[in-house]
């Protein structure tokens, strides 16, 4: 839990430039698996969020930082949810 902390705080700090594999092990973590992959794509049902879900897609090895914006308000949710982690 430490590491996925960590992460976070290091994605909040930078979210235009962070490595589109760490994105993802932060969402698999706190999400689950992706409920479907197409392609590049990995989607992941956030149906207590105000989006429902989250597509992320790959811009290169980075991820794209309005998806990056995106994971981080769901990330907030959470949080708010089920307090800090």
């Amino acid at each position: 839990m430490v590491r996925l902390r960590k992460r976070i705080a290091r994605i909040r700090r930078n979210p235009r430039n962070v490595p589109w594999q760490e994105l993802v092990s932060v969402c698999d973590a706190l999400f689950g698996e992706p409920t479907r992959t197409a392609g590049s794509h990995r989607i992941y049902d956030v149906g207590w969020s105000e989006s429902r879900i989250l597509v992320l897609q790959p811009q290169g090895t980075s991820a794209k930082p309005y998806q990056v914006r995106q994971v981080l308000k769901a990330i907030e949710e959470l949080e708010a949810r089920n307090g800090h982690m």
